[in-house]
């Protein structure tokens, strides 16, 4: 909270063009956790995925385990990790996100036709889309319009 009122305070002196080097220069390292479900006919796969987001915002450690349930046969799992360069454009409810660089740490290559489509989408070089902002109290809260999907667990 102390953070946004220096924000406010800084913005109303300096202009809003200068909010968006402010919230970057003052945001700090974020760490949220997602889980994407993909029910198929002939198995379930539950992506449990880690983010975290680096001070200033545009890059990421990503890493996730695919657990593949087949409708019949043992459940297996596997690793995927990336590091990630983001661009972010500021709006001010808003940000505009492209995935400028995704790289491979271990797990399938985002490519792989068995388990790249489960991937976050975010973690894919040339990902892009608006993402929204969303603030309850002290969390921040990020997703698509009028949906918060992610929450800063810092």
């Amino acid at each position: 909270m102390k953070k946004m009122l220096l924000l406010l305070t800084l913005s109303l002196l300096t202009g809003w063009f200068i909010s968006p080097v402010i919230y970057g220069a003052l945001s700090g390292n974020c760490t949220s956790d997602s889980t994407l479900i993909y029910d198929e006919p002939d198995r379930t796969v539950i992506s449990k995925a880690r983010w975290e987001q680096l001070r200033g915002g545009e890059q990421y450690y990503y890493s996730s385990t695919l657990h593949i349930i087949p409708f019949r046969g043992q459940e297996t799992e596997f690793a995927v990790e990336r590091t990630l360069v983001t661009s972010l454009d500021y709006a001010l409810d808003s940000l505009d996100v492209k995935t400028v660089n995704a790289s491979r740490i271990a797990g399938p290559a985002s490519s792989d036709p068995d388990y790249g489509r489960y991937i976050d989408p975010l973690a894919e070089e040339g990902f892009h889309a608006r993402v929204y902002l969303f603030y309850t109290g002290d969390r921040l809260l990020t997703g698509f319009r009028n949906a918060p999907v992610s929450v800063c667990q810092k």
